[in-house]
């Protein structure tokens, strides 16, 4: 097998951009994505993932759950992640700070197992309106002294802060706090004006990287909610600068029909939504929040995303969302070169004439192997000529890529054999992504 390396002017890069679309369903506190519903194996769910999640290279597929207990690897039935903990202090992200250095926790020369598939899927989160989202604790034995802390899950609206601010260049409906500065008027805003993200109701929505890849793609996200099937509303990010404006309503839909329900984290995967007008008339109410019925809202979207809302609550609305997704795959082009005159000689043992002695020749100064062994005669022709000269020809099936320690990395295989004779050459174009 001949080796032979890549020349400068034989490798191209280049990136390729792609948009992967994606669909969500929610309904009853379950999610669909892409309109699948989890297929059932022997062991149960057959990725061993929750309706809706996507099984991260999907390892342990029908499979049951087993890391073989207090054993050491590779004890147990299924595939996962270790870590013997030693001096580097190396460990899982789910392993805090202080279980690690807990020696009742982990000893040193412990095995730390983790558990696969990893797995993701969209999460809605609710945050309540509220005049105090800061408290003052005093008088805290842990930090001697007093110090303010958010209330409920508002850290979470606040980790956020400076990345709604990085987008106000694109949209002042981003300001996290416009009532001290506000950008916004009654006017121009219908009716909506001087808000702080840190105390309005709000819905965000999470979606995991896996998803889009690099970034949501601009203009493509569209929100729609549905009442026992019929469509109540519909938004999308109509000028492309994550503005999500209600395009269509069943109710009021003059009076609605424009307005900015939420806005778009493209780079981060989060969508927020603030819009508290109903979106259907009375006689159309759900469980939105706990066991009260009340009217739909676009701050209401996604109840049942794995927000804890349990089965039951939200039986007459669901919920759909698009979007999609901008990712970049780096790719590389090879031209791999058969001149003439090289690559005519084979090591496949099918290519001598059967029946012959292929005893080594050795002596104290020489080793030869298979000494005067002859080829089989290939050549295409209509009439066979035992007696005519004998060409050196062989057949290419595949071409390999190794690395610069002769490691196979890839491997190309061709539909059709390509025979190869020495007035011959070919070039093969290879194309890898990574």
């Amino acid at each position: 097998m001949p080796f032979k390396s890549f020349d400068r002017y034989d490798l191209l890069y280049n990136q390729l951009e792609t948009f992967p679309e994606c669909n969500f369903i929610v309904f009853d506190s379950k999610v669909y994505y892409n309109g699948e519903k989890h297929s059932k194996g022997k062991f149960g769910n057959l990725h061993s993932t929750t309706q809706g999640y996507v099984s991260l290279y999907e390892l342990n597929v029908d499979r049951v759950i087993d890391t073989g207990g207090a054993s050491e690897p590779p004890a147990g039935s299924s595939i996962y992640p270790f870590i013997t903990k030693n001096g580097s202090r190396v460990a899982f992200k789910t392993i805090s700070t202080s279980d690690f250095d807990s020696v009742s926790q982990f000893a040193h020369g412990d095995i730390i197992k983790g558990n696969y598939p990893l797995s993701a899927s969209i999460k809605r989160t609710r945050f309540a309106e509220t005049s105090q989202p800061l408290v003052t604790i005093s008088d805290d034995g842990r930090v001697h002294g007093s110090f303010r802390k958010l209330t409920s899950n508002r850290r979470f609206v606040n980790a956020l802060k400076n990345t709604f601010n990085h987008y106000v260049r694109m949209s002042h409906h981003y300001a996290f706090d416009d009532s001290t500065n506000p950008k916004s008027s009654v006017t121009d805003d219908q009716g909506t004006n001087g808000w702080d993200k840190l105390k309005q109701e709000m819905s965000l929505i999470e979606i995991p990287s896996i998803f889009y890849g690099s970034s949501i793609d601009k203009g493509s996200v569209v929100l729609q909610m549905f009442y026992s099937g019929t469509l109540m509303a519909e938004c999308r990010d109509t000028k492309r600068n994550g503005e999500l404006i209600q395009v269509t309503g069943t109710y009021n839909a003059a009076k609605h029909n424009g307005k900015v329900a939420g806005t778009v984290l493209y780079n981060e995967g989060f969508i927020s939504m603030t819009g508290s007008w109903a979106l259907a008339h009375s006689g159309k109410t759900d469980k939105y929040i706990g066991t009260d019925l009340s009217l739909g809202r676009w701050v209401d979207f996604g109840v049942g995303a794995n927000d804890g809302t349990s089965q039951g609550n939200t039986v007459n609305t669901a919920y759909k969302l698009d979007f999609k997704g901008k990712n970049y795959i780096p790719t590389v082009t090879m031209f791999a070169h058969m001149p003439k005159g090289e690559h005519n000689n084979t090591t496949n043992p099918t290519s001598y004439t059967f029946g012959q002695s292929k005893d080594p020749l050795y002596g104290n100064k020489n080793y030869q192997e298979f000494h005067e062994v002859t080829f089989n005669k290939m050549e295409h022709s209509d009439y066979h000529d035992p007696s005519g000269s004998f060409k050196k020809q062989t057949y290419v099936s595949k071409v390999g890529i190794y690395d610069h320690k002769k490691r196979l990395v890839g491997l190309a295989k061709l539909a059709n054999p390509v025979r190869k004779t020495e007035d011959r050459e070919y070039t093969f174009k290879l194309k890898m992504d990574f």
